[in-house]
């Protein structure tokens, strides 16, 4: 990971929101937000993050819509994202992570902790760096 990774969160819980962002900014990131699943659409394609925290349940435009909208843009497609929701439900879960929309880990709210979070993003973009060294060797 580097210092200039840039991360998108999605989340319409603003005090949840501003935890996140706070974190991630002191842990180094660039850090760009949204309250629902239209605006983070607006800004993945405007900032070109290098990974995404997205809630599932928001107004306007949910979760899974957005990821589904993401994945047939050509230019944000590749985007790894991470979902953190209240949903525990197995068949959203499945539902989400079955449709093969690049989502790489499902946090449920209430089992993770912020140092968790920063951990899952950091380990998440150390492997897509990984990935895209060895594409360009190629």
């Amino acid at each position: 990971m580097t210092k200039s990774n840039k991360i998108l969160i999605v989340e319409d819980e603003l005090y949840l929101l501003n935890i996140l962002c706070d974190k991630f900014k002191r842990e180094g990131f660039k850090v760009a937000k949204a309250t629902d699943g239209h605006k983070g659409l607006q800004a993945a394609a405007k900032t070109k993050p290098d990974l995404i925290l997205l809630d599932i349940v928001m107004p306007l435009v949910d979760g899974v819509t957005m990821i589904k909208k993401m994945r047939a843009d050509k230019k944000i497609a590749h985007i790894p994202v991470i979902i953190i929701s209240n949903l525990s439900e197995v068949e959203k879960i499945t539902e989400i992570l079955g449709a093969k929309t690049g989502v790489i880990e499902y946090l449920v709210k209430s089992h993770w902790s912020l140092e968790g979070v920063v951990k899952k993003v950091k380990e998440t973009l150390q492997v897509y760096n990984l990935l895209k060294m060895s594409e360009v060797k190629k």
